[in-house]
């Protein structure tokens, strides 16, 4: 399986972009999606943290948080960032115990995953019962120009096809909101 890895040189990118603010709309939009299925006080993963932007953001909203990436060079930065709980590790084999989390979110890295089904199994595990899994991406569907950083609702329903979902279609975003059975 190949997986994606980001180097010191992209994530010293993204660490520029979050400096310039260029996110900031998507972080707030990921926040207030977490905040309608998660009360401040519960434990948050997320999945793809880059370099913590979100985490921070959650953490600063009274969530305890929890990231896990693949990428070393991401998780440096998270951890300057003072966000969260910055682990290594992977989608498709989370180093979590089960039932931990009261919400989990992905924003912008769904794509990135390789084949879905192992994440989405272990996000499922990682939540508790009745938990929702919040999965943010542009919509591919009305920006055709993102190419492959991105997806449709089609997508997003057939990833989360073991969860109860909906999506909501919120220019440029989908947001997923899957529940778990």
């Amino acid at each position: 399986m190949e997986i994606e890895r980001f180097d010191e040189r992209t994530a010293a990118f993204y660490e520029w972009l979050v400096k310039l603010r260029v996110f900031d709309w998507a972080y707030s939009a990921a926040a207030k999606a977490v905040a309608k299925v998660a009360k401040p006080g519960g434990r948050v993963l997320e999945i793809g943290p880059g370099t913590g932007a979100l985490m921070k953001r959650l953490e600063a909203a009274g969530y305890r948080v929890v990231g896990v990436d693949i990428s070393p060079p991401m998780l440096k930065y998270a951890r300057k960032r003072g966000a969260g709980d910055p682990l290594a590790g992977a989608s498709f084999a989370l180093p979590l115990r089960g039932a931990a989390f009261d919400a989990a979110v992905a924003l912008f890295t769904l794509h990135h995953w390789g084949p879905h089904g192992p994440s989405a199994d272990e996000v499922k595990r990682a939540l508790r019962p009745g938990a929702y899994f919040v999965a943010i991406e542009v919509d591919k569907a009305r920006m055709p120009l993102v190419g492959s950083h991105g997806c449709t609702q089609r997508c997003l329903e057939e990833v989360l096809s073991d969860f109860d979902v909906v999506v909501e279609r919120r220019f440029p975003l989908l947001v997923a909101y899957a529940k778990t059975r």
